[in-house]
Order: structure tokens, then C-alpha cells, then sequence
């Protein structure tokens, strides 16, 4: 069970990758065709996306999920619970927000690649729900923990709308460019109030599936589900000797 999990770890990571990487061979060619003249910040605009920031740092977790499995018996330590809650959690809400939001979104001619965009979106947010319920090895996370996987997408959102309006759109010749149609304020009569208010409402979706997650983690087998039983736990997740 854990060779299968492993295994599936790896496929999963390497996954992630090829779809970043698909993406962004896609991007360069379209971005020479139309005659960019600022390559690099185009590249630096592709890494700015939720998406591909949060598929890269899965993919590098599911390869150090992997290896923790073959290379050790028991449960995972506890940092790397925390960091699998945070990762499975951002794969799994973008997962949410695209085929909610961003699903029927007309793409521009030369970029559409339905394979890496499925990968992304679909494919590996469903494998690694699924990879946190089943795989074994998973260890208890602290409730402390919904706190931290919080604060890098809010990070993320603030440094976004810092620096979008001063990002030339060599597409459309705006002089502000966003990642994401809702963090526009130009595409909303609310303007950045309503930016503000699907910032919330993110974030109130990322906190609710980090606390499901987090939950889960501490009803599995053998895991005291009380906070006071977190004093007789070492940072491997393992308990202390008595």
C-alpha cells in the first residue's frame, strides 16, 4: 500500500510539472508571436498565478510524501502533515475556483492546451483529496496550522494588487495587469470593493478546507482528536515516551 501511494506521489508531482512546464512553453510561443517586447515579464506574470505557485510547491511535496513513505514506517512527521495539509488545500480550492469561476472563460488563440489545464484543475486536486483520505502514514495536524496554510494565499492576494496596477498588459495595452478576472477591479462596477469581497470570500474557503482537512487528519486511527493531547506530542507526530 504504501509502494502504491508512493508511486502515485511521484505521478502526481511529475504531473504537476509537465502541466507547469506545457503551460509555460505555450505562453513563450504565444507571447513571440504577438511580438512582446517584455519576455521577462511575462515569465515573472506566469509565475505569479495562483495556480502555477501552488502546483509547483504540491509537486515538491508529493515527492517528499513519497520518499517518506518508502523510507520510513508509522506516521509522517508532524511538519510534513503541515505541509501536505497546506499543499492539498491549495490544489484542492483552486481546483473548486476553476471549474466554478474560470471554467468557461474564453482562452486566447495558441493557448489552449485542455490536457494541462485538466491536470491542473481536475485530475490532481481529485488524486490528492483522495491521496489525503486513503494513504496511510498520515499524520495528526494542529489546529494551529489552519492559521499558517491561510497566510500565504492572503500574502499572495495583497502582493498582487500592489503590483498589478503597475504591470503593462502588452495584450490589451492596459497598464495594469491581473492574474485573475475577479481581482480586476476595472472588470466590476464594485471596483476594488468587490475585489475585496471575493478576496474574503477566498479566504473563507481556503480556512473552511484547511479546518476539514486538519479535522480529518485528527480523526484517523489511533489519533486523539483533544488539543491538550497536542503537550504529548513530539514534532515527529509521534507521542512521547512515558
Amino acid at each position: 500500500m504504501r509502494r502504491f501511494f508512493a508511486a502515485a506521489r511521484v505521478l502526481m508531482g511529475l504531473a504537476l510539472v509537465a502541466a507547469v512546464a506545457g503551460r509555460l512553453q505555450a505562453y513563450l510561443r504565444f507571447w513571440t508571436d504577438r511580438g512582446d517586447r517584455a519576455i521577462a515579464v511575462d515569465v515573472v506574470n506566469f509565475f505569479s498565478y495562483f495556480t502555477i505557485q501552488t502546483s509547483l510547491f504540491h509537486a515538491v511535496v508529493f515527492g517528499i510524501g513519497a520518499w517518506f513513505l518508502l523510507a520510513r514506517r508509522g506516521a509522517d512527521p508532524g511538519w510534513l502533515g503541515a505541509l501536505r495539509a497546506a499543499a492539498t488545500t491549495y490544489t484542492v480550492t483552486t481546483g473548486v475556483v476553476y471549474n466554478a469561476l474560470l471554467r468557461g472563460l474564453p482562452q486566447e488563440l495558441g493557448l489552449e492546451q485542455p490536457w494541462a489545464n485538466e491536470v491542473l484543475h481536475t485530475i490532481v486536486p481529485v488524486c490528492a483529496l483522495l491521496d489525503w483520505l486513503l494513504a496511510p502514514g498520515r499524520s495528526r495536524v494542529r489546529w494551529r496550522a489552519v492559521g499558517g496554510i491561510v497566510v500565504y494565499p492572503v500574502l499572495w492576494a495583497a502582493c498582487t494588487l500592489v503590483r498589478a496596477p503597475f504591470v503593462l498588459d502588452e495584450g490589451t495595452g492596459n497598464p495594469w495587469w491581473y492574474p485573475y478576472p475577479f481581482l480586476d477591479p476595472h472588470e466590476s462596477a464594485g471596483g476594488y470593493g468587490s475585489v475585496a469581497a471575493w478576496v474574503a470570500v477566498l479566504a473563507v474557503a481556503i480556512t473552511a478546507t484547511a479546518a476539514v482537512l486538519v479535522g480529518i487528519s485528527r480523526r484517523g486511527p489511533g489519533s486523539p482528536v483533544d488539543d491538550s493531547s497536542d503537550d504529548n506530542q513530539d514534532d515527529d507526530g509521534g507521542e512521547r515516551s512515558r
